[in-house]
Parts: C-alpha cells; sequence; structure tokens
C-alpha cells in the first residue's frame, strides 16, 4: 500500500510513537523507531528520560471545545520535540510482564489536527471511552501503594487533580482515612493467601472541598508468579445518595461478575487447555454454545488446519513460562465449516492456584480494529472482571436499551433479546409511571446532568416493584448515550409503607386513646400531650411544651417521689395524687414507660387513669365492710349466748326430773347446742367471721365431751391427728354435730369396763375433700348400721348430718367402730 504521494505507507505499530517503560518508576525501558523520528530524540535520550519528562497533562478548562459538543475531551498531554515544538498527544497503554518485571506499553497518538482549531471530542482517538464515560472512577496502585492512575470521574468524586496524586504514595495524601487504607491492606494480605483477585470495601471520606461522602470500592488484584502483589485496579462508585437515602436499609454485600455479556469481543479463560468460561460473542463466533464449549473443547479444537504449527509454538514458549502474555492472529473453523481470521490476546492468571489463561478474540473476518483500541479492549474488559449486581442500562437519546447486563435481565426477568432494541415502557408499570417525566430525566442527563429518582417497574410474571434509577451521560462507539443503574428498593419501600403505617396507627392511638398520656424526653420535658391529658389535667400541648411535667402537676408533698419514678429506666406502676391546672387533685394510677433504643433511653411515656371514683367507692366500701363484720361478729356473739340460754335452761329443767331417761335426753342436747354455739364463739372471735379453724374447734370441742361424759370407772384415751384446715359455718356446724354424736356414742356406749379404752379421731385435706375417720376399739354395733333402730336419735342424726354435707359415709362394726366420712370442703351451697 502507498500514500496519497505514492511512498510505501507506513503500518500502524511504525507509524505511532511507543514507549515501554517501568510501571512502578516510569523510567523508559524502550522506543521505536517512530518516537525518534517524531520528537527528534535519540535512543540514548529516552531511556535515561521518564515517561512524565515528555511533556505535562493539558488542563481541560485550557482546551477550546466546540459549543455544540456535550462531552468533554480527556487524557491530552503536551509533549516537546527536540527543536521545542510542541506536540499534542493521547495515550493507549496496556500493562504486561518484560524480563520479569511489571511494564506498561504506551501508544502516543498524535492529536495535532484536532487541536489546531475547536475541538470536537467525538473526532479525537477512542483511547478510553469506556473508563472515560463510566459512571465510576478508576484509580490505579502498585505495590507500594503508590497512585499510578487517576481518571476524571476520580477528580470529580474526590476534588483531587491527577497531577496532584499520581506517583505519590497514598499514606502521604490526604485523601484517604487510615481505615481504608489498613482495610485495603488487610484484604491484600488475606487474598494473596487465598489466591482471590477482587475484592470490595466501603469507606467514608472527606473530599478535597470537606464535604463527606461514601463510597464502594471494587477492587481487582493482579499477582507474579511468585504471589507479589503487582497492582491493584479500583473503580469507585460514589453511593453518598444511596447511603443517605438508605441509612435504615442493610446494604445487600455487592458481588463482581464478568462484564462480558455486554461486550462486543470474544472473551474467554481457559485452564488445563479447555474453556472454563465463553461469553456470548465468542459462541457467536465459533458457532458453538457454552456448553458445547466449556470443558469440552480447547483452542486447538477450533483451529485451522494450517495454524497448528503456529499455536504448538506458542504453546510451547507459553509452558515454559518465558512470557506471561500474548498476542496472535489466528484462522479458526467454525460449526459451520466457515475460516474466520482472529487476533487473540491471552494474559496469565492463577486460579484455584493453578495457571489460568484469560484474554479477548476479536474477529477481524467483519471488523479490524486498531492495535489500541484491541488493547484498550482488553484493559477495560480485565478492569470491568467482574460487574455490580444492579442493572445497568445503555440507552440510546430516545430511550432505547442498545444494551443491557446480566443484573437487568434478573431484575426482569426477560432476556437481553427482548430487551434490547425496545424503550422504557417494556419495563414500566402501567398507571405507576409518567413516561413524559421519564424522557425528561433521559434529557436532563443527556445534557449533562446527573438524575437520581424512583421508578415501578414490572417484571415479565407481571409483578410490580420499586427501583431506584441513576442516569449519566455516556459515549458509546461515537454515539452519545445514557448508562442507567437501576437498583430493586422493594424492601425500603415495603418498610416505609409499614413505617407511615405504624405511624398512624400510633398517632391515632395517642391522640384518641381516653387515658392521658404524655409523651416526655429523656430530661422528664413534655414532647406531645393527648386530648385525654388536657381533659384530665387542664392543660394544653401548647401551653407545657418543653416544660418538664413533674414541675406543673405534682403536688409539693410529692416531688421526690415523683424525681425517683423519673429516674427510672424501667417499667413502673404507682398510684399517687396529682393536681389539675385549676389546682384541685385528682387520684391516678400512674404507668411510666421508657422507650429505648440500643438499651438507652430516648423518650418516656407517661400514662395516667383517672381513679379518684373508685377511691372513694373504695373507702366507701371498706366503711361498709367494717360496719357489716362488726354486726356480724355481734350476731355470732349473740347466737352463742342465746344458745348458752337455752342451755342453762335445759340444765335447770334436767333438775327437776326424776326420770333417768328425759335427764340423759336433756344432757345430749345440751352438748349439741354447746358443740354449735362454740362454732359462733369462734366465729366471733376470729377475723375472717365465715371461716373457723376447725382443727383447734375440734380440739375445744373433745376438751367439753371428755369433760362431760368421762367418769373415774370407765377412763377413755381420746387420740386426734388434725390437719390445720379451715371451714365454713355451713360445712363447721354439721361437721361439728357429726363428731358430737359419733364421740359421745363411744365413751357411753361402746365400752363396758374395758381396760386400754380409746377413741381415735382423725380429720385430713386431700384432693380437694376431708376425710373424717373416727374410730374405737370397743364391743362394736349389735347390727349392721343400715339396719339399726332407726328411732334412735343418735342414729338418725347420724345419717342426716352425713347428708347435709354431700359426704359419703362408710361404718364398720366388726373389732370395735369406725366411721369413715368424706365431704367435700367446699361447703353446703
Amino acid at each position: 500500500m502507498t500514500d496519497k504521494d505514492g511512498y510505501p505507507e507506513k503500518m500502524f505499530f511504525s507509524k505511532e510513537p511507543m514507549f515501554l517503560y517501568d510501571y512502578y518508576t516510569l523510567d523508559i525501558i524502550d522506543v521505536n523507531q517512530s518516537a525518534s523520528d517524531i520528537y527528534g530524540f535519540n535512543r540514548e535520550y529516552f531511556l535515561s528520560s521518564k515517561i512524565t519528562d515528555l511533556g505535562e497533562k493539558v488542563p481541560v478548562d485550557e482546551l477550546k471545545v466546540r459549543k455544540e459538543s456535550k462531552s468533554i475531551p480527556s487524557g491530552i498531554w503536551k509533549h516537546y520535540k527536540k527543536s521545542g515544538k510542541s506536540i499534542y498527544v493521547q495515550f493507549t497503554t496496556h500493562s504486561f510482564r518484560y524480563k520479569d518485571k511489571l511494564v506498561k506499553l504506551a501508544i502516543a497518538h498524535q492529536i495535532e489536527n484536532f487541536i489546531k482549531g475547536d475541538i470536537d471530542p467525538v473526532s479525537l482517538p477512542k483511547t478510553d471511552e469506556m473508563r472515560t464515560y463510566m459512571p465510576m472512577g478508576t484509580i490505579e496502585w502498585d505495590k507500594n501503594y503508590c497512585v499510578r492512575d487517576w481518571s476524571e470521574r476520580a477528580e470529580e468524586i474526590f476534588g483531587w487533580k491527577a497531577e496532584e496524586v499520581l506517583g505519590k504514595n497514598v499514606y502521604e495524601l490526604e485523601i484517604f482515612p487510615k481505615s481504608l487504607i489498613h482495610e485495603m491492606r488487610k484484604n491484600l494480605d488475606k487474598f494473596r493467601e487465598k489466591g482471590k483477585t477482587y475484592f470490595s470495601i466501603d469507606s467514608k471520606q472527606v473530599t478535597k472541598n470537606g464535604s463527606k461522602i461514601y463510597c464502594r470500592w471494587f477492587n481487582a488484584v493482579s499477582y507474579n508468579r511468585s504471589g507479589e502483589v503487582l497492582n491493584v485496579y479500583s473503580m469507585v462508585d460514589d453511593i453518598t445518595g444511596r447511603k443517605l437515602a438508605a441509612k435504615k436499609l442493610k446494604e445487600s454485600e455487592t458481588r463482581f461478575r464478568v462484564l462480558s455479556e455486554a461486550s462486543f469481543v470474544g472473551m474467554y479463560m481457559l485452564q488445563d487447555q479447555k474453556f472454563r468460561y465463553v461469553n456470548p460473542r465468542l459462541c457467536e463466533m465459533s458457532g458453538y454454545s457454552e456448553k458445547e464449549l466449556v470443558d469440552k473443547m480447547g483452542p486447538a479444537d477450533l483451529l485451522h488446519p494450517e495454524e497448528s504449527g503456529k499455536f504448538e509454538r506458542l504453546q510451547k514458549i507459553w509452558f515454559n513460562n518465558n512470557i506471561n502474555s500474548f498476542e496472535i492472529e489466528l484462522k479458526i473453523k467454525t460449526k459451520q465449516n466457515d475460516t474466520i481470521q482472529v487476533r487473540t490476546f491471552g494474559s496469565t492468571i492463577q486460579i484455584n492456584n493453578k495457571p489460568a489463561i484469560i484474554g479477548v478474540s476479536i474477529d477481524q473476518t467483519s471488523q479490524l480494529e486498531a492495535a489500541g483500541e484491541v488493547k484498550r479492549s482488553l484493559e477495560s474488559y480485565r478492569t470491568l472482571f467482574d460487574s455490580i449486581s444492579d442493572a445497568i442500562y445503555i440507552q440510546k437519546k430516545d430511550g432505547t436499551f442498545m444494551e443491557v447486563n446480566k443484573g437487568a435481565v434478573d431484575m426482569y426477568g426477560y432476556s437481553k433479546e427482548e430487551i434490547i432494541g425496545k424503550d422504557p415502557s417494556l419495563l414500566a408499570a402501567p398507571g405507576k409511571v409518567d413516561m413524559y417525566k421519564t424522557m425528561k430525566h433521559v434529557e436532563q442527563a443527556l445534557n449533562g446532568i446527573p438524575q437520581s429518582f424512583e421508578w415501578w417497574g414490572k417484571r415479565k410474571n407481571g409483578e410490580v416493584f420499586p427501583k431506584e434509577i441513576n442516569l449519566t451521560k455516556g459515549h458509546y462507539f461515537g454515539e452519545d448515550v445514557i448508562i442507567a443503574v437501576a437498583r430493586d428498593v422493594s424492601d425500603k419501600y415495603e418498610r416505609e409503607v409499614e413505617l407511615r403505617h405504624s405511624e398512624e396507627l400510633f398517632r391515632q392511638l395517642f391522640q384518641k386513646s381516653p387515658l392521658a398520656i404524655a409523651l416526655l424526653d429523656p430530661h422528664g420535658d413534655i414532647i406531645m400531650l393527648n386530648k385525654g391529658f388536657e381533659e384530665l389535667f387542664g392543660h394544653t400541648e401548647e401551653e407545657l411544651k418543653g416544660i418538664a411535667l413533674d414541675s406543673v402537676i405534682v403536688p409539693e408533698d410529692k416531688i421526690e417521689d415523683a424525681k425517683k419514678l423519673s429516674a427510672s429506666n424501667e417499667t413502673f406502676q404507682t398510684a399517687s395524687i396529682r393536681k389539675r391546672k385549676d389546682d384541685t387533685t385528682v387520684h391516678v394510677l400512674i404507668y411510666g414507660v421508657p422507650v429505648k433504643v440500643n438499651n438507652e433511653v430516648i423518650a418516656i411515656y407517661g400514662i395516667y387513669v383517672d381513679i379518684t371514683e373508685r377511691i372513694i367507692t373504695e373507702k366507701q366500701i371498706k366503711l361498709s365492710l367494717q360496719e357489716k363484720e362488726v354486726l356480724l361478729s355481734e350476731i355470732h356473739h349473740r347466737v352463742k349466748n342465746n344458745l348458752a340460754v337455752i342451755t342453762g335452761l335445759l340444765e335447770l329443767q334436767s333438775h327437776k326430773l326424776d326420770n333417768e331417761e328425759a335427764v340423759k335426753a336433756l344432757k345430749d342436747s345440751q352438748m349439741r347446742i354447746n358443740s354449735m354455739a362454740l362454732i359462733h364463739e369462734k366465729l366471733y372471735q376470729n377475723k375472717n367471721l365465715s371461716k373457723i379453724e376447725f382443727d383447734k374447734y375440734t380440739n375445744e370441742l373433745i376438751t367439753v365431751l371428755k369433760s362431760s361424759h368421762l367418769n373415774a370407772d370407765q377412763p377413755v384415751e381420746i387420740v386426734m391427728e388434725c390437719e390445720n384446715v379451715e371451714l365454713p359455718i355451713t360445712t363447721a356446724i354439721p361437721c361439728g354435730l357429726l363428731i358430737n354424736e359419733i364421740v359421745t356414742n363411744s365413751i357411753k356406749h361402746a365400752f363396758n369396763g374395758t381396760d386400754g379404752a380409746e377413741v381415735k379421731l382423725s380429720l385430713k385435706e386431700a384432693n380437694g375433700d376431708m376425710h373424717l375417720r373416727i374410730s374405737d376399739n370397743g364391743r362394736g354395733l349389735p347390727a349392721k348400721f343400715d339396719e339399726l333402730e332407726t328411732k334412735s336419735l343418735g342414729i338418725i342424726l347420724i345419717r342426716t348430718l352425713a347428708t347435709q354435707l354431700g359426704a359419703v359415709l362408710n361404718v364398720d362394726g366388726d373389732n370395735g367402730t369406725t366411721y369413715q366420712i368424706t365431704f367435700p370442703i367446699t361447703g353446703i351451697e
């Protein structure tokens, strides 16, 4: 090929000045002939210089940009020839290993023709468009933590210009907080041990102008064969807006993914001579599916037969560890048996402590890329090895989707093919999105004003959900585009709805409660009062807001008690007196409920229940009860006295009778009356006027029986085992009469001069029943109890009283007489 003058045209690699320089020291290691020809310096001069000695970076504000242009050129340098004349260049760079050291190959693209007139950035070489227009800043560090690259977006985020930070150690800069540097070092050490190549961290820091921002750092690490860190590529996302908006929400952990789905070049990863990963573009180029390629085929399976020798030589060099990266042109056979020409780039990496190759392949059959553009694609791919999980869209000016990432596919459930070529209405929730406003946001973003807003989406399955969208202007294959990043905020939205619902419930509960409620700060000052409080105490919220509550409603004699209550950090309940606005007092039941967050009291609810009427009623009831208790005690006393009078009358009557049987009958009646009188005596002496301690009553009753019936001719031992139990009067009287009848019968009739005469009485409670057992060791009954003469008053009384108690009566007349009586302790209704 010839140029316009007929001379042989220079090829790309001989036409553009190229510089090979040390990654860390910036010392120039080698140059091509074109560099010497254009700059006028010999090779020795270059080898004694640094790449930065050739000139300086041109500030953006010194460039004259066409008025109609909406983008700003980036990365323009002004270099000086030996003659003193200046030239303008833009660099394309590629990092690789050379003689066991990390180097960069820089190609200086001359842009003199664009600088002479007004600059149209669109016409400039596309050296680093993805880096320039990505919404994230890109930063590169070397192994000594010195900054090697600082993008324009990084300048926008942090405020420091590239020339202020390039080449400087992060410890010398005030840009990064020590906590971030410490976390970075810790992660590098940890991931070096585990062989990992990327990690992410969040930071809080201060910009050059003093603003506080939150950033998320996505870091990719490269190592040499010895495992030492060579450099770190960081993508910095300014998440200040999202951080502040979602302060109460927990950020989900963001993972990197390979941004290969959106790439226009084939991408692959090889290990053990097999494909371990391929992107859709590589599948499209080869004609094979991902399933057919991954883990089953390798590069050798795709090679054209003519290329086998070339590939074998490359393999031999590679496996001998003579190179760490390569670039080669090959012919391959597609699945359809077509031959295509590809340019393949590869670099070594470590995966699971085993060597692997990662790289890109470009189909040059239909598209020949300039070497600088290819290297830019490789560098962009390496930097963007993993993508964030948020949905990312690239849209035309009219909103049409040009490209989407896997996050968008996962979010909506549509395939990429279903989304690309459609407008945002495909993803919009009908009736919840104003498309006119949406396109206004797109228009503003195209004018260079970043947009952030909430939007309602609709998934393929019909589910409607809220999301947060950020729009920034970008440049994609020479065309102005919108880069949209969307995040599903369903959890945040639901929590906000729940919060509003809870706040409304609280407001209505607080305001409409019939109880008096005051909301206080931790110092006891009034924040809010409800209507119930105003009605009870007469004060309004406007009158008392900000005033200590105790100073208003607590009487002077209750101040100390109120202070102790206010100092409590626990829920309490107490009854006290408080005063109204008109100085009248009110009896109240007080509940103190502290509100705690992280074990710290942030507010206190004071709840007051008016119990004045209850106090008055209680006093009246107590007074009435006391009067009734006095009256009942007097009744029991009088009943006892009246029974005593009756006993006395019977005693007098017995003295006038000559009939022995009549005298005995009167005496038995006296004992029965005495057993009842003794109960009434115990009741009026007891504090409880409805129940008596029956064990004490039984002891006294037996003592009376002994003194009345026992004589020296027939001694009888009475043994008692009575539990401590209380019985109501309705049970005590019939039970006492039963004991009187049975014990009297035993003393009078069971013994006839018997030695060792004994009567046993036990009274025990079990399972809600009383068990009364009375037995003697006398001569027993003359016949079965049920067949005894029913004319005997004692027998009739025993049966009648047992029935009155609702008792089960069992009588055994063999070997003495035993009465087993079981009755409920609850009494007789």
